[in-house]
């Protein structure tokens, strides 16, 4: 179990860093909502607010992210 503990706290540990490196949102301006799920697990790794204008510059080796509709 300690690994799966390990491999969920990497994965966060990773969603965190993207999201450092998007401009804060200032709670008034259109956001979006980003959230990490986890592809094996489903579980919600995190969820943040960020501006709709910011424009993420790729870094090398960056991941794609792909938007996915909320089935709830």
């Amino acid at each position: 179990m300690s690994g799966e503990r390990e491999r969920l706290r990497l994965l966060q540990a990773t969603a965190q860093e993207i999201v450092a490196g998007l401009p804060a949102w200032d709670g008034e301006s259109p956001s979006v909502l980003v959230t990490f799920t986890d592809p094996v697990t489903r579980q919600r790794l995190g969820h943040w607010f960020v501006p709709a204008t910011a424009e993420p510059q790729p870094r090398p080796g960056a991941r794609h992210l792909r938007a996915v509709r909320d089935a709830s």
